[in-house]
């Protein structure tokens, strides 16, 4: 469900003089920004501001700047984000600091480097690499040199910590050079799905404070990302070296504040005082993994069960190719659903959990307006009672607590299937699937739900929905057929089998289904 997706950012040429423009507007938690930090950004003269504004060319690959100008003009997507890093790919490291907790679940390293090795460049900096709960982080898996034919993970610092702590959430500090010019670049990013701000700070607290110290340091601020939006930041800020002080000095001066934040986090995270404490790693213990894998049983069984699946509502407006494909070793068919790009997801997470129609009760009458809401768990059970019926329990839909859950509500006149294809710092973006052919007019009146889970410092609520509309082939008022077909409300909720398309086949193509697979 939490893939990539596709968000549209601004190009290079564009940014760059967005950055050097002198309005500026505060988007708290609301997502993308290039907006220059507020007071005191005004005491820059022009030519400051674009040597701050043009240290942000380092966050694109410089080798591949040119071929992704000539390839797609002005406009950068993430589609090519491996060129957009708020956090260094790879490093030589200089030295490393280690701060692990006394229980060794918690990983906070300060590593100096004097070398980016992607690009490969000299370029002195240090970072902060923080994680909780090791056993959520993965190593670099090499072949180990007692076997060649086996494969090993490595957590060794050695040469280079950011290769080999791929998952761990990062706060670095360079230098970068601008036509002679030092520039202290500071970032947040990661590249897994373990995003940890330190003790007891949430994401909304620590953007806040990156942006305050952004401002503080008189620098330029790009969020490169979408705020808090699953948990996940990617951040960067520009800033001149302070007067009196040198590029060495300001590095050290950040290398202590590092080693002392992860000392502070290492000392929290133990029961320093109890001797007799022992950490008990419940990954280990026997009950643990016999409970995971009945209750995996469970949620498979249940998600099979499903065939009012979030995938099958998406491929009844669609088109499928006939022609069947065998892949796998367990021999499983397959389909080519039609690509469209109103149907195009470029959101992680645009399915959603669920989609039901609002049920016609009185608490359900707060949320009878188009717009989105966060969902009280209390009520996830009426209005979505099939997914509250999931047998590990909705909480585990909640990756990176505390949670919570949306629902984007969706108003209708006339009948219309929706999907949620994307959502940015800019808005909502749904797609209304209409009917095809000669259709009567219709002007009921419905109103529809989708489900999703995010970080409660993701502020989407006051973004608009933008709508866009396919018209379904396979929705027809000629074809009186496929109107009986298609189902556009009801409940349909998260299945753990989105490429099984036999699933598909059976619930919408019954006849196709048992040619291919018998009745039984």
């Amino acid at each position: 469900m939490r893939k990539m997706y596709k968000v549209i950012l601004s190009g290079v040429a564009a940014f760059l003089a967005a950055c050097s423009n002198d309005v500026s507007v505060d988007s708290g938690f609301s997502g993308a920004t290039t907006e220059p930090s507020t007071s005191p950004i005004a005491n820059l003269t022009e030519e400051q501001r674009a040597i701050l504004a043009r240290s942000f060319e380092i966050l694109v690959d410089s080798t591949k700047l040119d071929s992704l100008k000539a390839i797609l003009g002005t406009e950068v997507t993430a589609d090519n984000q491996s060129y957009l890093n708020a956090s260094p790919i790879s490093v030589k490291n200089d030295q490393v600091f280690s701060y692990p907790s006394k229980d060794g679940r918690k990983v906070c390293d300060v590593v100096t480097f004097s070398q980016e090795s992607k690009p490969r460049i000299d370029r002195k900096g240090v970072l902060r690499a923080m994680s909780y709960d090791t056993h959520g982080s993965t190593c670099f898996m090499k072949k180990a040199k007692f076997n060649e034919d086996h494969w090993a993970e490595v957590c060794s610092a050695e040469e280079d910590y950011v290769f080999a702590h791929s998952l761990e959430t990062y706060r670095t500090t360079k230098i970068i050079d601008v036509d002679g010019v030092p520039v202290v670049m500071n970032t947040v990013g990661s590249y897994g799905d373990s995003h940890f701000w330190g003790y007891g700070v949430s994401c909304g607290e620590y953007l806040n404070e990156f942006k305050q110290s952004c401002s503080a340091s008189n620098g330029l601020f790009w969020d490169l990302g979408d705020a808090c939006n699953m948990n996940r930041l990617s951040l960067a800020c520009a800033s001149f070296v302070p007067e009196g002080k040198t590029p060495d000095e300001v590095l050290n001066s950040y290398t202590e504040e590092y080693k002392i934040q992860c000392l502070k986090d290492s000392i929290k995270y133990a029961p320093y005082d109890d001797e007799n404490y022992v950490y008990h790693d419940p990954y280990s213990d026997s009950l643990y993994r016999d409970s995971v894998y009945r209750t995996s049983n469970l949620a498979y069984e249940w998600s099979r069960a499903q065939k009012h699946s979030m995938y099958a509502y998406r491929w009844q407006f669609s088109i499928v190719d006939s022609t069947v494909g065998v892949e796998g070793e367990w021999n499983q068919y397959y389909y080519q659903e039609r690509e469209d790009d109103e149907l195009e997801l470029k959101h992680a997470n645009s399915l959603g959990f669920a989609y039901n129609t609002l049920p016609d009760t009185k608490i359900a009458d707060a949320y009878r307006k188009e717009g989105v809401y966060v969902l009280p768990d209390s009520l996830v059970a009426e209005f979505f009672p099939t997914f509250a019926t999931y047998p590990v329990g909705i909480e585990s839909f909640k990756w990176y607590p505390p949670e919570v859950f949306y629902i984007i509500v969706l108003k209708d006149v006339g009948a219309k299937g929706h999907l949620v294809t994307n959502y940015d710092a800019n808005g909502i973006y749904v797609t209304d699937i209409v009917k095809s052919g000669n259709c009567p007019e219709d002007t009921t009146v419905h109103y529809s739900m989708i489900l999703l889970a995010d970080s409660p410092d993701w502020n989407v609520l006051d973004r608009s929905i933008v709508k866009t509309t396919y018209v379904s082939d396979n929705w027809n008022c000629d074809k009186p057929e496929t109107l009986e077909k298609v189902e556009p409300y009801g409940e349909w909720v998260f299945s753990s089998e989105p490429h099984y398309y036999n699933d598909w086949l059976e619930l919408f193509e019954p006849d196709r289904y048992a040619e291919l697979f018998g009745k039984d």
